[in-house]
């Protein structure tokens, strides 16, 4: 008997973690063509309260992505949109931005890269 409570807490938990896994948005490609201080725009979404992690990486000539710049931030149905942030100088070439959302559904967009002045 103590073998299938086990057996069903197990399968259970297992459930549970595949459910509340973390979900991935990943912005189009933003062109930076003039070295200077840049501002990172984002507008997210989320149903729920929920932490998102935002990270803006550049994106080499084979697609390799190498981070820039990372962010934490909590945002709801009611949090105020988009949320900026000073990224320092960035270098002329591509960049994408993720955003992990700790539940399993979050919105990125629009996104957008521009200079500091």
């Amino acid at each position: 008997m103590k073998k299938v409570v086990l057996i069903v807490f197990l399968a259970f938990f297992a459930f549970s973690t595949n459910a509340f896994a973390a979900y991935t948005a990943t912005s189009y490609d933003l062109t930076v063509s003039q070295v200077a201080q840049h501002k990172l725009s984002v507008g997210l979404w989320s149903s729920t309260n929920e932490t998102v992690e935002l990270t803006l990486y550049s994106k080499g000539p084979q697609g390799q992505l190498s981070q820039v710049f990372s962010t934490t931030v909590n945002i709801g149905p009611t949090t105020p949109s988009p949320v900026e942030y000073s990224v320092g100088y960035l270098a002329t070439g591509t960049y994408v931005v993720k955003g992990v959302f700790q539940g399993s559904y979050g919105s990125l967009g629009p996104v957008g890269l521009y200079q500091a002045y």
